[in-house]
């Protein structure tokens, strides 16, 4: 527990002397400061942009018919003129540099966050995961994807009509705590979630192969109902199999009119329910809810530890306060968690004589040996023993 701690120190003070190299050139300083700023402004921006859309996209034709030609725009009037089925978008003047300017912005801000980003934890991406080393970041992490993803879509929204702004909107879930949190309690079992999917596609590739075999000519094509190869019948099993049905795929069953057709589709209908609706959406269901429940008791461990478990020497709240010592005191004056990464900094980039202490301690926490922390100890403890011990001694000697 106690080496844990020292690595997890080593790794901050690595940070903090990463972070001061950067933030002493002017420039990057500023943007890594303002770092929020870009998540604001990626997100605000797009949204504008969608804003602008919805009052700029309109059917042309619609508007044509609906209107009289006098209250229509003139260049809505221009375009339908021009083609009476156009179905693109008919911008009004200034809509396009509206697009271009925003857009640029846009692009900045994305290219910006970035930057802010790699500048800020570039040291701490690696190709592999080290169980040592807690904050490091695997170079496929899922946030350097969607970064990318932010900037490439930045950059072809302004030659799509700022359609693929659309995409940025989910950057609220990353200004909101809650919404962060609530991606990851459904992500949290992301790779028992993927295993699911080809189970789900086996299931409905076997009422495919008996749909086909037996039942093909029951399809009814006027509702998109295929099945005349079995590709195509997987294809319609996969459509039904995610629409909302009565329990089974709910197809029209034609030239299906005796009573024991009856029997055949209860037979199907209840074994799909059982298989896909009742087992498969329950599997997934208590997965994402096995997710929740995990992260709420990971946050509530961490908070738990804070409050009253002191890092340094490992000491409860409960204890300290057995023994007459304030928690609030010796967390923020004996053993101050951010005191000792201060003088673990200074041990690191110091450059004169050391004393002797101060060497020791250097050696061990580069070694990630925690023998130099305090452990189950600490100064007002020491201090109440030590004037125990001395009234224990004294009405001894009085005594005798």
């Amino acid at each position: 527990w106690y080496q844990r701690r020292v690595r997890g120190s080593q790794e901050i003070v690595e940070d903090v002397a990463h972070q001061r190299y950067f933030m002493s050139v002017p420039f990057i300083s500023w943007i890594m400061a303002h770092e929020l700023w870009w998540d604001w402004l990626v997100f605000l921006i797009a949204l504008v942009i969608q804003l602008w859309l919805l009052k700029e996209w309109q059917d042309v034709s619609w508007v044509v018919r609906s209107n009289n030609e006098t209250k229509v725009a003139p260049h809505m009037m221009e375009c339908y003129q021009q083609d009476k089925n156009f179905t693109g978008v008919c911008p009004s003047e200034g809509f396009y540099f509206t697009i271009v300017c925003l857009g640029t912005v846009h692009l900045l801000a994305c290219i910006f966050l970035a930057l802010s980003y790699f500048l800020s934890n570039y040291h701490r991406i690696c190709l592999k995961v080290n169980p040592n080393k807690r904050m490091l970041i695997t170079w496929h992490s899922f946030y350097h994807f969607y970064l990318l993803s932010l900037l490439i879509c930045s950059c072809l929204g302004i030659w799509s009509d700022g359609i693929l702004y659309c995409f940025h909107l989910f950057h609220i879930a990353t200004l909101f705590d809650l919404l962060g949190r609530v991606i990851r309690g459904a992500t949290k079992h992301a790779d028992q979630l993927l295993v699911c999917v080809p189970f789900a596609a086996i299931i409905a590739y076997i009422y495919a192969i008996v749909y086909f075999g037996a039942f093909r000519n029951m399809f009814d094509k006027t509702k998109m109902e295929y099945c005349d190869t079995l590709g195509r019948c997987l294809v319609t099993v996969l459509k039904n199999s995610l629409r909302p049905s009565a329990g089974g795929h709910n197809y029209s069953w034609t030239n299906r009119r005796d009573f024991k057709d009856l029997w055949i589709r209860l037979i199907i209908d209840a074994s799909f329910w059982i298989l896909f609706t009742v087992i498969g959406l329950n599997v997934v269901t208590s997965l994402i809810l096995d997710g929740f429940r995990q992260l709420k008791a990971e946050r509530e461990r961490a908070l738990k530890d804070m409050t009253t478990l002191c890092t340094i020497c490992g000491l409860t709240k409960d204890h300290l306060n057995t023994n007459g010592i304030s928690w609030a005191t010796h967390v923020e004056r004996e053993h101050n968690i951010w005191s000792y990464i201060t003088f673990f900094h200074y041990l690191q980039e110091h450059d004169g004589r050391f004393s002797a202490v101060e060497n020791e301690v250097l050696q061990k926490f580069q070694k990630a040996d925690p023998s130099f922390l305090p452990s189950g100890r600490c100064i007002s403890m020491d201090t109440k023993l030590g004037l125990e011990d001395k009234k224990m001694r004294k009405a001894g000697r009085e005594y005798c």
